[in-house]
């Protein structure tokens, strides 16, 4: 009698069981789904082809001098950006730790911005101590703005987005201050503080205010207003 009673609470209790070992299955196939909406609506990244797309367990792998590795790193930024995604459905369960899955991606140059064009604005503390004179007034307001930018990128060694946003400051020739915060401590500090919560690398604050990853139409955006033109 009491084998009887255990058998059919077993019988009972099974389709339970068999619901819960699933779930693990079910909630990584959702995020995959998920995952592969992402990077299908990324355009600059050539998923149509097996032989432009691989799967790395870790960064290490890729060889040094190998251009998948510019690629590589460029998918460990938009990871570090909390975008997880799924390369393909043969990939480990583990749902958690897709950031060290590395992948190659097609990079288009960054676009370059003729700084020709931005008029300088007067620095504010010159024009103000020159308002007594018109004609002073009038040539500070066409004499370029020494130090009234003050960019700082915070960034990390692998950050793929780091290093452009690096070329195009220096293509520009536009003033910045890098500081890794894997490196530096104190800048690291600085970056938790401007972060807001943010997570992710390139942040580039300039003049107090914080950009997140690296966007050229905002950052131009701000430097244009802060110049006045």
């Amino acid at each position: 009698m009491n084998r009887l009673v255990l058998l059919l609470l077993a019988l009972l209790l099974l389709p339970g069981c068999l619901a819960g070992c699933n779930a693990e299955d079910d909630h990584y196939q959702r995020a995959l789904a998920i995952e592969r909406e992402l990077l299908r609506q990324n355009p600059e990244t050539d998923y149509s082809s097996p032989r432009y797309l691989h799967v790395m367990r870790a960064l290490r792998r890729v060889p040094a001098g190998s251009p998948d590795r510019d690629r590589a790193v460029d998918l460990m930024q938009r990871i570090s950006d909390a975008r997880r995604i799924a390369l393909n459905s043969a990939l480990p369960k583990q749902v958690d730790h897709l950031p060290d899955r590395l992948a190659n991606r097609q990079i288009g140059r960054p676009p370059t911005t003729d700084f020709s064009k931005v008029r300088p604005a007067a620095d504010p503390l010159t024009a103000a101590a020159a308002a007594s004179t018109a004609a002073t007034a009038k040539t500070n307001a066409i004499k370029p703005a020494e130090g009234a930018l003050q960019i700082t990128m915070y960034s990390t060694s692998w950050c793929g987005y780091c290093s452009k946003a690096r070329r195009w400051f220096t293509d520009n020739g536009i003033p910045f201050t890098e500081k890794d915060i894997e490196k530096d401590p104190e800048g690291a500090a600085e970056y938790q503080q401007a972060s807001g919560g943010y997570g992710g690398v390139p942040l580039i604050v300039v003049n107090g205010k914080s950009f997140r990853g690296f966007d050229p139409r905002a950052l131009l955006a701000r430097i244009r207003e802060l110049k006045g033109s």
